[in-house]
């Protein structure tokens, strides 16, 4: 890490962190808004999201699964059943936290390429929104449509 500006290096160990920084208080992006972020690959591939992994995929796999592991022993903790079956909860219930880790990371990966996570580069311009061409919205006022529109 370098300089500490509140943020954390998107590829450390603790890169994921930067997931629970509030940069806006929209989740979904209006037509024509861009990514916060440049993207990589607008569709990318299950293949393509594995290649991506980082250092802060890893963090974040770690760290689930190592909280998971206490989770897993204190909720089977209480169970009053056999021996074995204590151990096969708790061998489910952590496997379950190291599943849901291993999927975190995979999300964490696939929004990185498509700009919506901090990948590293930035944009050239500074603007939110694109500059696009509208030419159906003064046909659309004209008609029933108007009343569908969804934006």
């Amino acid at each position: 890490m370098s300089t500490y500006r509140g943020t954390f290096e998107h590829d450390s160990f603790l890169g994921w962190l930067n997931l629970f920084k509030i940069r806006r208080l929209q989740v979904l992006y209006n037509v024509g808004e861009r990514p916060p972020y440049p993207v990589i690959i607008s569709k990318p591939t299950v293949g393509e999201v594995l290649r991506n992994l980082n250092k802060a995929d890893f963090g974040l796999f770690a760290t689930v699964t190592f909280l998971g592991f206490f989770a897993a022993r204190r909720s089977t903790l209480g169970l009053t059943t056999t021996e074995y079956m204590r151990q096969r909860g708790f061998s489910i219930a952590w496997n379950s936290f190291m599943m849901a880790g291993a999927l975190f990371a995979c999300m964490n990966s696939n929004n990185r390429l498509t700009g919506f996570v901090d990948n590293g580069l930035q944009w050239r311009r500074k603007e939110q929104r694109l500059i696009k061409y509208d030419f159906t919205s003064e046909f659309e006022e004209g008609t029933i449509w108007k009343f569908f529109r969804l934006r």
